[in-house]
């Protein structure tokens, strides 16, 4: 019961925390972003930590994540917060680690869950969200190589998936539709330019342009087993 209580109330600091940032974000279109407060930017990334852990360590976790979609919207909004923008190294550290326990939360949902799971993912632009970090033309992605490389490696992942089904529990067949549906998204984003950018990045030593490079590979379908 306690854990489950714990569970609502981070649910709700986090629904309440995107709320308020999506209506500042609407409302300021073409002002400087207003600066949320060390305070409750090291608040909402604790709330996230523990979420993060929650949905890795209990699958009624997860499942509770899919059942509430503003919570799972809330998820994927946050994996871009304060993207690009940069107000003093403080401040723009806890901004990262917002944006980077989002990416945790999504992560395990997409490691750990079944197909549905994956369809709401996709439904709420997965792809999408996901090429924008590692989309640096324009300093609109991230700029820490740790979360390129990251971001790359979600994103393949979640590519071969789809395209091969998992055979791990909950397993699940080839979803071609949710795959094609996926790579849409990034292309939207410009992410298959991105990916030539970063096919000769050679951040931590190399492991950034291999891993572009496997992304390549599983978009072109042509998977790697040993790697």
């Amino acid at each position: 019961m306690q854990q489950k209580q714990e569970f609502y109330e981070t649910a709700r600091a986090i629904v309440s925390f995107t709320d308020s940032y999506t209506q500042n974000k609407q409302g300021k279109q073409n002002e400087q972003p207003d600066s949320e407060s060390i305070s409750s930017l090291t608040d909402i990334a604790s709330s996230l930590q523990t979420l993060s852990h929650q949905i890795w360590e209990n699958n009624n976790a997860l499942k509770q994540v899919i059942h509430i979609p503003k919570l799972l919207q809330s998820l994927s909004a946050l994996v871009t917060f304060r993207l690009g923008t940069h107000i003093d190294l403080d401040v723009d550290n806890q901004r990262l680690k917002v944006r980077s326990w989002s990416r945790w939360c999504l992560y395990w949902i997409q490691f750990k869950g079944d197909a549905q799971d994956q369809s709401e993912l996709v439904n709420n632009g997965y792809g999408r969200r996901l090429s924008i970090t590692f989309c640096t033309a324009g300093g609109k992605g991230e700029e820490q190589d740790t979360e390129i490389w990251n971001g790359l490696m979600y994103i393949s992942r979640f590519l071969r998936a789809l395209h091969e089904g998992k055979t791990q529990q909950p397993s699940f067949q080839p979803l071609p539709l949710l795959a094609r549906n996926t790579e849409e998204q990034m292309e939207e984003e410009g992410a298959n330019e991105e990916l030539e950018t970063q096919m000769k990045n050679k951040g931590m030593n190399g492991i950034i342009k291999r891993e572009a490079n496997y992304t390549k590979a599983v978009i072109l379908n042509r998977f790697i087993h040993k790697r």
